[in-house]
């Protein structure tokens, strides 16, 4: 059976996709020492914040110097999980039958899989196209940074991991058919904010999908969307209320009152930092894969993020071809026959010929006229123009956000913390690729792609070898 007629069968994408997927992951598993999917993870905060809430506490009742725990000394001295809190909720039940021993590796791998289900969705859904789709979800996973932080359960990268699949969730809520659906885009939108608080930054790319595929007066819209985002206001009052009851502050969530930034004159975030770290995010060549003396270095990281994660520069180079390509057209229905003739979306609908002025089931509803379904089309193309011209300001905010922060993710590979924009980054590109003339997608994102893997596999390997068995102290 050849590849075009297995993929006919509607599951088969996504069985080859986990195959090769858990095939890559294997490799990582034997190659990395005493790392393994069941191995004990010492960093686990979210299941010992779940605990105490399991036992009606917000504070944990011990310290480890290794875990990064914030101690606030006006209410008695009481220590608190200082990371944003949904990933203890999505851990509660396994809480309650694995107490602190949760299977946070497995978590994590099956946080993985998810993802590599929601972006290939996402990629057929933009793409029509099974093989491409397939494709660009690969490079997604395997070949960027997120190799890096998909498969670890310790508390950092399970937040990231999280909070990448969530983002991923919410962006095919956001554009599939059902309006109902941005009920569940909204609310993992929200659920993405708790496990990464800059996620926020990428809301307007959300409610921007959202509002595309609606129809009615702009009132009537954020009229729809405030009822769609009532969920996602519960949970959010919720992350607002446990700030409050911990820390006096619905803004609060810890890391404010970590010992390591306590003790710092300059504090979490400072000015200071910004010209050093924006040159070793966008210039850094740590060849050492950030290991000093036989040992992950705690400082921070020295990889340029474009070349951790090459869909940065994939995404850069479709953005000068997007907006260097020809005049833009969009289909409408001949009354002749029925088939698609190309209209400039440039244009006026009432210069569309009177003999295009028809209805065809294939492209619209039979209450709509070829203008309406014109109006309607550009109105849509517009909004994802914007998209894609709003998502590099959006990164850019992101990425100078992050370089006020003291570690810049401490003890990683690569350049973890901007791996959380791609998600949003895998989405402009397949916007543009959408729209781009039929030429070799894949031959022309293989190379980018295949170093990527290759050196997020190399890079994954050499951290996760050092990192076990034992936390180290610091």
């Amino acid at each position: 059976m050849d590849l075009d007629r297995l993929l006919e069968k509607k599951y088969a994408p996504y069985l080859i996709l986990m195959a090769i997927a858990l095939m890559f992951y294997a490799l990582i598993y034997i190659f990395s020492g005493q790392f393994s999917i069941g191995a004990h993870n010492w960093y686990n905060n979210y299941s010992r914040q779940a605990y105490s809430w399991l036992q009606g506490r917000l504070d944990i009742p011990e310290n480890r110097i290794y875990l990064e725990i914030a101690f606030f000394p006006e209410y008695g001295g009481r220590m608190y999980i200082s990371f944003p809190p949904f990933p203890s909720i999505v851990l509660l039940p396994f809480v309650f039958f694995w107490g602190y021993n949760t299977p946070d590796h497995f978590i994590a791998l099956g946080l993985t899989l998810i993802t590599l289900i929601y972006s290939y969705k996402i990629a057929f859904r933009l793409l029509k196209d099974k093989k491409i789709a397939m494709f660009f979800s690969l490079f997604l996973i395997l070949g960027t940074n997120y190799l890096h932080m998909s498969l670890w359960g310790a508390v950092w990268w399970l937040a990231q991991n999280m909070g990448f699949t969530l983002l991923m969730i919410s962006v095919y809520y956001a554009i599939t058919d059902n309006k109902k659906h941005s009920i569940i885009s909204l609310f993992a939108l929200c659920a993405s904010m708790g496990c990464r608080p800059f996620n926020t930054l990428y809301m307007p790319i959300i409610l921007l999908l959202i509002y595309k595929r609606e129809e009615g007066s702009f009132l009537t819209i954020i009229g729809k969307m405030m009822a769609y985002a009532l969920p996602a206001i519960a949970l959010g009052a919720f992350y607002m209320w446990l700030n409050y009851a911990r820390f006096g502050s619905i803004f609060e969530f810890g890391h404010n009152y970590l010992p390591e930034h306590t003790i710092d004159p300059r504090g979490q975030f400072h000015s200071g930092r910004v010209v050093r770290n924006l040159s070793q995010m966008f210039f850094g060549m740590d060849i050492s894969y950030g290991i000093r003396n036989g040992f992950p270095h705690y400082g921070r990281t020295t990889f340029a993020f474009w070349l951790a994660s090459p869909m940065f520069l994939c995404f850069a180079v479709y953005q000068f071809a997007y907006w260097n390509r020809k005049r833009e057209y969009i289909a409408v229905a001949d009354a002749a026959d029925g088939a698609p003739v190309d209209v400039p979306l440039d244009g006026n609908p009432a210069d569309i010929p009177p003999q295009q002025l028809s209805t065809s089931a294939d492209l619209y509803s039979a209450d709509e006229t070829t203008a309406d379904v014109f109006l309607r089309q550009r109105k849509e193309t517009a909004i994802e123009n914007l998209i894609i011209k709003l998502i590099p300001i959006l990164l850019g905010i992101h990425i100078f956000a992050f370089s006020f922060h003291r570690t810049l993710g401490a003890r990683q590979f690569g350049s973890r913390y901007i791996a959380d924009s791609l998600p949003i980054i895998f989405l402009g590109l397949l916007l543009m690729v959408a729209k781009m003339p039929k030429v070799k997608h894949m031959i022309y994102n293989f190379f980018p792609m295949l170093f990527g893997a290759l050196i997020n596999f190399h890079g994954t390997i050499m951290f996760l070898t050092f990192y076990f068995p034992f936390p180290p102290v610091y």
